[in-house]
């Protein structure tokens, strides 16, 4: 497998997938308001350059997101990516409780919101990629 460095920045790594022809985005440290939203924002950008239609999100770094960032991903963001043609997305979570409960529940929430897209999670980035490459 080989994996290149796209982009880093202070709260985030993006590394592109070579095999799966995938961008592993990596949260380093928690974001939230308007700097979450610009990183995302600068995310749909790498994947539009790129026309890709999945992406994996690694989240082991932070353990929760913000109620109106969630709200934000679902109203804006998703519909957004789905109109770019994005139809999978893969997280990976930390190893705690508390982040395995709330990814459950993105995993949930993020899969309804449109009917071409999927949102799966998983504790490593083995399973995320394995599930990708199935779809």
């Amino acid at each position: 497998m080989t994996v290149e460095l796209l982009e880093e920045a202070d709260a985030y790594t993006v590394n592109w997938d070579t095999e799966l022809d995938v961008p592993i985005f990596r949260w380093d440290g928690f974001t939230e308001g308007e700097e979450f939203r610009e990183n995302s924002r600068r995310w749909e950008e790498i994947m539009a350059e790129r026309g890709v239609d999945k992406y994996i999100v690694d989240t082991r770094e932070i353990t929760a997101h913000e109620d109106a960032d969630k709200q934000w991903l679902a109203e804006t963001w998703i519909p957004d990516l789905v109109e770019q043609g994005i139809r999978r997305g893969a997280g990976v979570y930390g190893e705690s409780t508390i982040a395995s409960m709330e990814m459950e529940q993105v995993e949930k929430d993020l899969s309804a919101i449109h009917p071409d897209y999927e949102f799966r999670v998983f504790p490593t980035e083995a399973e995320a990629k394995s599930w990708l490459a199935e779809q």
